[in-house]
């Protein structure tokens, strides 16, 4: 049975060039000195509280109670030190940093409720005076002020640690606590007023209480994520805004991972993807000098994308050329693995029209499924339809666990590198919708717009049944006329269809092999697909769903209303998470629309004019 490792893989954790030049785990505190301030408090703290008991003094016994908080407040800064330097783990992938600022927080509000105890039994003394030695108080107190002086001048040698600080606070309240008792001692000594033990008890209380609040708000900013105090937030908007190349910042935040460490994560529009390293570099060069931080995350997005670029991908006319191609078949070679492959590609219409169509195929069909969108949207641009890996008329791979989207979307780049344009438009069914949600999630993405046909991040456990009772299944006739009514009725789904046009669909799916009618397709494509367990299949939709969040073009979601695949709640949940989509049904078709019907011809017509 296979077993999670509890460390951390170091790759996943180790910086490179570019990464943050910090370590995320914090910088040693030295432990050193809590140790020995713990010893020292822990060990009188003993003593004063037995001469308080003897004594009858509350600033004593106070000033004993705070030392024990003292030394619990020391023991917890050390736990935490000890804590905040283990190594990260694969589910604290940020360290242990924050156990300082918790334990600091711990401290304060212990903190309070000691002052509270001390100020409610000084009150009732005032009421009911008890008596008290002050020679023994003062002696001891005189001996405890020098202790807490030793204490708190080794505690301020480590003046960066929040935690630390906030057990100085409880070291320096109790060297007031200290005063407190020796005054009062030395009144009693010498007036016999034994009010002043109360009196004096409240006063040291109300002292402590300003330092204890401000080690409890910073603990408390730290811990709610909130801007490091020593940043001006605003101030880093601004900068960004003023880096040459930086058009527009969103979408900006700034906290700190670890006391000291501060980071921040953005979105930076920028007018060109190929000067991105560049304006990174100056950014990470500003945010280091001027503002302390060096752990950036920032997501570049080409400003105007959709309003400028999209629409002059629309509306840019096609030149006039003598070349027009119907259909016709050309290949591209790709890699795979440590092999080459090569895919073809059906298109329609002028070569030289730099806007270009990208219509990509379902798990079993191939690209002439497209044929007839292709001729009606030829006229206005390229149209190309890819024989994806393992179908139609591209190669085999001879490792089936390659038939994947990842191998499919490196395919599809090499092929649009090949065509050479920067931008086209997307029309994907099923797994070809699938196919460009990863594609245009990534960065520098040429897609301009999509339209997604019948799939989404979360894929039904029906249709995934209904996929694996036929992909990879024997098909195999000695009929023609059998072999494509057999098919026809596995297509039943995709809607009524005339015999003419289920010809021109499912047609060129069937080739005749040593007199048989055989699938175009490679049977072993179904491989990984049977490969796929439930908990595969779940971290693939989490994936899928953080890809799609990430697109920023204008989609459209087409369903058709009987679908298995995509349910009406996915499509809603997909309209929601990412304001660019949105969704049309098409009613009396199950998964998924075809595409050959002049009414979902113009609905592509519509959404991509």
């Amino acid at each position: 049975m296979h077993q999670t490792s509890s460390v951390a893989d170091p790759s996943l954790h180790a910086h490179k060039k570019g990464d943050a030049q910090h370590s995320h785990s914090k910088q040693a505190s030295n432990q050193n000195l809590l140790l020995i301030a713990l010893i020292l408090t822990l060990g009188f703290s003993g003593v004063e509280a037995a001469a308080a008991y003897f004594a009858g003094s509350l600033a004593l016994i106070s000033d004993a109670g705070h030392m024990v908080t003292d030394a619990a407040a020391l023991g917890l800064a050390l736990l935490a030190q000890i804590i905040s330097r283990r190594p990260p783990s694969p589910k604290h992938s940020f360290g242990f940093g924050r156990a300082e600022a918790l334990a600091a927080f711990v401290n304060g509000i212990c903190m309070l409720g000691l002052v509270a105890w001390i100020v409610s039994e000084a009150i009732s003394r005032f009421f009911t005076p008890h008596q008290v030695d002050g020679l023994t108080v003062s002696v001891v107190a005189a001996i405890g002020l020098l202790m807490n002086i030793v204490v708190a001048w080794v505690l301020s040698h480590d003046k960066k640690s929040v935690n630390t600080r906030a057990a100085l606070v409880h070291v320096m309240g109790d060297l007031l606590g200290s005063v407190g008792a020796l005054l009062a001692g030395l009144v009693i000594q010498f007036t016999g007023w034994m009010p002043a033990d109360a009196l004096i008890s409240i006063l040291v209380s109300l002292l402590i209480l300003k330092s204890t609040f401000s080690i409890l708000g910073e603990s408390y900013h730290f811990l709610m994520e909130g801007v490091p105090l020593h940043i001006d937030y605003s101030r880093v908007g601004k900068d960004l805004k003023g880096v040459p190349g930086v058009l527009a910042v969103h979408d900006l935040h700034v906290w700190e991972m670890t006391p000291g460490f501060p980071a921040l994560i953005g979105h930076i529009e920028i007018a060109n993807m190929q000067e991105w390293p560049q304006i990174m570099s100056r950014i990470n060069t500003m945010l280091l000098n001027d503002h302390g931080i060096d752990h950036v995350t920032l997501q570049p997005e080409q400003i105007g994308e959709e309003e400028h670029s999209h629409d002059h991908c629309m509306k840019e006319h096609a030149p006039t050329s003598a070349i027009k191609h119907h259909g016709d078949t050309f290949y591209v070679q790709c890699v795979s693995g440590d092999a080459s492959h090569r895919m073809a590609y059906h298109a329609w219409g002028d070569p030289k029209n730099p806007r270009v169509l990208m219509c990509v195929h379902g798990l079993t069909r191939r690209g002439s499924d497209f044929k007839t969108l292709a001729e009606a949207m030829c006229d206005d641009y390229y149209v190309v339809c890819p024989d994806i890996v393992g179908r139609g008329d591209s190669d085999r791979l001879s490792n089936p666990m390659l038939y994947a989207v990842p191998q499919y979307v490196a395919d599809i780049m090499q092929l649009i590198k090949t065509l050479g344009v920067t931008q086209v438009d997307w029309l994907g069914t099923s797994m070809g919708g699938l196919i460009g949600m990863v594609y245009a999630a990534m960065p520098n993405s040429p897609i301009c717009r999509m339209l997604i046909n019948d799939v989404g991040p979360k894929i039904e456990a029906e249709a995934i049944t209904r996929l694996g009772s036929y992909v990879g299944q024997p098909f195999e006739f000695t009929n023609r006329a059998e072999a494509l009514e057999r098919l026809n009725a596995i297509c039943a789904t995709f809607g009524e269809h005339t015999p003419q046009e289920w010809e021109i669909y499912n047609g060129p799916m069937l080739l005749e092999r040593n007199g048989k009618w055989i699938m175009h397709y490679d049977a072993d494509i179904a491989v990984p697909f049977a490969a796929v367990n439930p908990m595969m299949a779940k971290a693939g939709e989490v994936a899928m769903w953080h890809a799609f969040e990430q697109i920023h073009i204008p989609m459209l979601i087409v369903r058709g209303a009987q679908s298995d695949l995509l349910s009406a709640q996915t499509v809603a949940k997909m309209c929601q998470v990412n304001p660019h989509a949105r969704s049309i049904e098409i009613p009396n078709v199950g998964h998924a629309p075809a595409f050959v019907k002049k009414e979902q011809i113009a609905i592509a017509k519509e959404f991509f004019s």
